[in-house]
């Protein structure tokens, strides 16, 4: 018999995994555009493309993305985290689709941009996650959805040296439909329905996930959207306090404090998290390991990438209970010993033929990868679901 704190645990897990499943989609998503441009330059390959062409396939959807993450930011306030979720799956389902019976540069590029709409629907999952689970646990909980994006890399570069490129992207078409029916045995957050005044489903969520109701009432929750107060400034309201429209008192709450400070905190920290070069080694993987005269087979390096992405993802979730400017140093050392380490062994065999220490290289790709799952990559996404009021948390 399961007590009380365990039933709620295991309640919780089983509807993160659900919400996380997205997230494996999105790993396999980050490895394809690596894996598919491998294939289409092989000489046996039926559908042609130039240097400029693969660069395209490969950064279209991170070019889309904004555009789908502010629609998708939207819907997610005024929807529901778990509803916005399921309208990010429809691109994705489209894409993989599409792919599937791709065989030319047209619809491949088609696929790529429908994708593009969806890209960063993940945010979704982090809100979610950040709004259900238990402030002591939270870090752990969230380390779950670095984990699935870990698993789907690793699926990835495994899977796609047995099965051809269009049967996998099938494949996915089919996990893609099923995860997004899942979502409907996943309830809303009680946080999201306390703060657009559903009570009472508030309180069926929480009774369903076990969550005390000592606990779920002392969550602070701002006053739903309409009101100014979140941010500080019932004074923008007017003399009477009724002076402004709903729509613009909902667009000035992002001059207050609350909402641009945190802006300014975790636009600063995804810079770095770009800057250091992750996603480039994500989506060019097999392409910078080439360049950086890596001795081994790209998809096989690749692999291990993944699998290392897969360690770290446990290893966070190992050390949830340490400070984050800790994780944060440790994980930003790690990156640049490991960096430090491949520039200096280019530069020292930038003439030579055959380098040798070719196995130096490789361990020093894998452990960039580590080191950036302890912090440098799950962080920024964590802290979005925690620093930003209710009412416009999607959004931002």
């Amino acid at each position: 018999m399961l007590t009380p704190i365990l039933s709620r645990h295991l309640k919780l897990s089983i509807c993160i995994c659900l919400m996380s499943t997205h997230q494996f989609v999105i790993g396999c998503t980050f490895l394809f555009s690596s894996i598919i441009l491998a294939k289409l330059k092989e000489p046996t390959s039926t559908i042609k493309i130039t240097h400029e062409e693969g660069s395209w396939i490969a950064s279209l959807p991170v070019l889309i993305c904004p555009i789908g993450l502010l629609v998708l930011g939207i819907l997610s306030d005024k929807f529901g985290r778990r509803k916005a979720l399921q309208v990010g799956y429809i691109p994705i389902i489209i894409s993989w689709l599409v792919l599937s019976y791709s065989y030319s540069l047209k619809s491949i590029v088609i696929a790529r941009f429908i994708l593009g709409t969806a890209f960063g629907s993940g945010a979704c999952v982090y809100l979610y996650v950040s709004e259900v689970a238990p402030t002591k646990y939270r870090p752990l909980y969230l380390s779950l959805v670095t984990m699935f994006v870990g698993l789907g890399m690793m699926f990835e570069s495994v899977i796609s040296i047995f099965i051809e490129w269009r049967t996998w992207a099938l494949i996915l078409f089919v996990l893609s439909t099923v995860n997004c029916l899942s979502m409907f045995l996943v309830p809303e957050s009680y946080v999201w329905l306390r703060a657009h005044g559903r009570i009472r489903e508030a309180e069926a969520t929480e009774k369903m996930l076990g969550i005390e109701p000592a606990a779920a009432t002392a969550v602070p929750v701002p006053a739903p959207v309409t009101a100014l107060a979140v941010n500080g400034d019932e004074h923008m309201g007017g003399a009477d306090g009724t002076g402004k429209s709903d729509s613009v008192a909902y667009w000035r709450k992002f001059a207050g404090p609350t909402v641009w400070k945190p802006t300014l905190i975790t636009m600063l920290f995804f810079i770095c998290q770009q800057g250091s070069g992750f996603y480039v080694l994500l989506f060019y993987s097999v392409d910078v390991l080439h360049s950086c005269r890596v001795q081994w087979d790209g998809i096989t390096v690749t692999a291990f990438l993944s699998i290392a992405r897969l360690f770290g993802s446990l290893v966070y979730s190992m050390l949830h209970h340490v400070h984050r400017k800790t994780l944060v140093l440790v994980s930003g050392g790690g990156m640049g010993l490991s960096l430090t380490t491949i520039i200096v062994y280019m530069h020292m065999y930038d003439d030579v033929a055959d380098p040798p220490y070719g196995a130096l290289l490789i361990v020093a790709f894998i452990s960039y990868m580590f080191f950036a799952m302890l912090a440098m990559l799950p962080m920024p996404w964590t802290i979005c679901g925690e620093v930003f009021p209710m009412s416009v948390k999607g959004f931002v």
